[in-house]
């Protein structure tokens, strides 16, 4: 029962006892005003019709008049912010006699407190009376009552009132001590909190209670400090030789101190903490001490900052000299990646040398692998197992180019490039143009692969005759392998259903023009000497022609630009796409900027942009449009190098009927074939005409 109900009953009994009086004056001499709130009292009372009256030194006559004289009909409660007098002295006392024995109103504070906060125990009682000031303010009652366990006990109340005057979250020891420490002052012991608790509490049973459970040795002086310093270590030698730090701290729980650690850097008050790690890692002379082990001897400890740099020197070094043990590294890389340090400072530097540490690997299986042996054994190479090496020297020099202060793998950054350019390109170019002298050049269709310009007659057709449902089709420029590789391990792990990538031979030479006719029905018939290519004997040059051809075969298809689809409502959308069964996307962010020499060195950023671009295309057609037969394809890939290409790489200008061409190939009649070049038959296609590629 709070303090409203006991005056509420006092009132009640004060006009049962009078029999005949319509109303009732309470007195309330409060010796324990300080910090009382009396307007919520004094707002209930008014509700049930009750007036408050404050008296004080200077208003008792005033008092005298109003009750006997100026209103004799409303029940008052005559609230006095101090003791009450002595008879003698009180001008008031006829009143409080012949209001009865219900005339005045002694609260017992803290019982009724106690029944509140549902505290039963009343050996708590002389603990609370001691600390009464502290119950005095409503809003530190208000956070006790929400901490408070049910069924407290003595220890419990006391950690309740600690956990109000740091601010923490729970009463839990370890929430104690992160909130204490993250107050201005840290460590020391003049720190914010402490000095809030020493107004209200004695700080002792605050360090007694941490230092209990956390198993630290007691110390007279400097005790926040020797707490932490004791939990830190015991988190540093829980993997390393104690020995290594050259310092001592004593505990009888080791493990929880290092699970508290932890966990105290997975939370939000982890930024103190940092300061406190960078702190005592000078204080210890942790660097010296790094510096004068081996990697070895910390790998296993995640305690201070210092330990990654020399972790990642260690490997920096190693990849330099090609000396790497890859597992091993591995493993160690997948511990190290659960410290906070890695992921909070060291996240851009770990990545690339972990990329790099993959890159080496799949370096030595290509240099260890026999040449192929014929086309097939080439394609499949490629497209189950060197793919990674492009893609992961895309990813490498992303990482490189837009991460900061990497400048120091200057040295293994160009190594690896020199490697990609030099040996891992220069291969795979032999390999190519030995099977296009050899064999291709005549007869480009590899058996057994699939052809891109047979796409629409072998994915599509089928689908159009056993199924109603939408086909979108996405075609986006220069999407090489690589990436679709990586857009399937995306897709299989996001979308809750099948997604698998079918490898295809591209249409050579290797262009955006030749390619997206390939892509659509029907035959290619012929290129005219302005580079159109005609499917049918219709061009398929623009969205309007291709439309016409893809309606030659299902007059319900529309071909648009995916970014111009993508952003339209879902009604503008369906509206679009109504009654139709196919739907081809045009997608050009990739070739848009490596065709142009101002802008091919942001290649891989676009790259990036794009996979962003599809991801969000293929969301909003699973999601938007409900689409459930989703093809994404492309018309050809990409070559890409940082460095100049040498004199020696480049070729002498051809002479003949040229129709198209670029720095890679040439298509047309009667070319002639310069050094560095290579001439291939276009019979593959059944059109009157020739190419002439590039080597390399």
């Amino acid at each position: 029962m709070d303090i409203v109900q006991e005056l509420l009953q006092l009132f009640e009994k004060q006009l049962t006892e009078n029999i005949g009086a319509d109303r009732a004056i309470v007195f309330w001499y409060d010796a324990q005003s300080e910090e009382r709130d009396l307007a919520e009292i004094e707002q209930a009372l008014n509700e049930k019709g009750i007036k408050v009256w404050k008296l004080n030194d200077h208003n008792a006559f005033q008092t005298k008049v109003l009750l006997e004289l100026e209103d004799t009909e409303s029940s008052y409660l005559i609230y006095a912010p101090f003791a009450k007098p002595k008879d003698e002295d009180n001008f008031l006392l006829d009143i409080l006699l012949y209001s009865g024995k219900y005339g005045e109103f002694q609260a017992d504070e803290i019982a009724i407190m106690m029944k509140e906060l549902r505290i039963d125990h009343l050996a708590i009682r002389p603990f609370i009376e001691e600390h009464w000031a502290f119950f005095k303010n409503k809003q530190r009652v208000a956070k006790f009552k929400k901490l408070l366990p049910n069924n407290p006990n003595a220890n419990d109340v006391k950690q309740t009132m600690m956990a109000v005057l740091c601010d923490a979250k729970s009463i839990h020891p370890q929430e104690l001590l992160k909130s204490v420490v993250a107050k201005k002052g840290g460590m020391s012991d003049n720190n914010e909190a402490l000095m809030q608790m020493s107004k209200y509490l004695d700080v002792n049973l605050f360090f007694e209670l941490i230092e209990d459970y956390f198993g630290v040795s007691p110390k007279e002086e400097h005790r926040l400090s020797h707490i932490i310093e004791t939990i830190v270590y015991q988190h540093a030698v829980s993997h390393i030789d104690e020995g290594v730090l050259q310092v001592h701290y004593p505990c009888s729980v080791p493990n929880i101190c290092k699970v508290f650690i932890d966990d105290w850097l997975k939370s939000d008050e982890r930024e103190g903490l940092e300061t406190i790690l960078l702190e005592l890692e000078q204080k210890w002379n942790v660097p010296q001490l790094v510096e004068t082990h081996t990697y070895e001897a910390f790998i296993r400890c995640f305690t201070f900052p210092i330990i990654e740099q020399k972790v990642l020197d260690a490997l920096h070094e190693l990849l330099l000299n090609e000396t790497v043990l890859v597992n091993e590294w591995k493993s160690i890389l997948a511990e190290r990646r659960k410290g906070y340090w890695y992921q909070a400072h060291f996240a851009q530097e770990y990545e690339l040398l972990e990329k790099i540490l993959d890159f080496y690997e799949w370096k030595i299986i290509f240099e260890r692998d026999d040449a192929p042996k014929n086309e097939q054994e080439w394609f499949s190479l490629y497209t189950e197992k060197y793919y990674r090496i492009d893609q992961l020297y895309r990813h490498i020099y992303l990482l490189y180019r837009k991460g900061t202060n990497l400048e120091r793998y200057e040295q293994l950054i160009e190594r690896v490039t020199f490697w990609y350019e030099n040996k891992y390109l220069m291969t795979l170019a032999a390999y190519t143009d030995h099977l296009l002298e050899t064999r291709l050049s005549k007869q480009w269709n590899i058996p057994s692969v699939m052809q891109q310009r047979n796409f629409y007659q072998h994915f599509i057709r089928p689908l159009l005759e056993a199924t109603r449902e939408r086909i979108f089709v996405i075609i986006s420029d220069a999407l090489r392998y690589e990436i679709g590789m990586e857009l399937l391990e995306e897709f299989q792990q996001r979308l809750n259903t099948e997604v698998k990538m079918i490898p295809m031979q591209a249409t050579l030479p290797t262009y955006t023009q030749l390619g997206m006719a390939a892509l659509l029905p029907g035959k290619i018939t012929g290129i005219k000497e302005d580079g159109t290519i005609y499917v049918n004997d219709l061009s398929t040059k623009g969205l309007q022609n291709r439309n016409n051809i893809l309606q030659m075969y299902e007059v319900d298809s529309i071909a648009l630009k995916m970014e111009d689809f993508i952003q339209l409502t879902k009604d503008e959308g369906q509206e679009y796409i109504r009654g139709k069964r196919v739907v081809y996307l045009y997608h050009d962010a990739i070739d848009a900027i490596g065709d142009s020499s101002k802008t091919e060195a942001y290649t891989y950023e676009a790259v990036e942009n794009a996979l962003e671009r599809l991801k969000a295309a293929v969301r909003k057609l699973t999601g938007t449009y409900e689409a459930v037969r989703i093809f994404l394809t492309s018309d050809h890939g990409f070559l890409y190098q940082t460095s100049q290409i040498e004199q020696f790489q480049k070729t002498e200008s051809l002479k003949g009927e040229i129709y198209d061409g670029n720095r890679r190939f040439a298509i047309g009649k009667n070319l002639t074939v310069p050094a560095g070049a290579i001439k291939v038959s276009l019979d593959y296609l059944g059109i009157d005409c020739e190419a002439v590629i590039a080597k390399g």
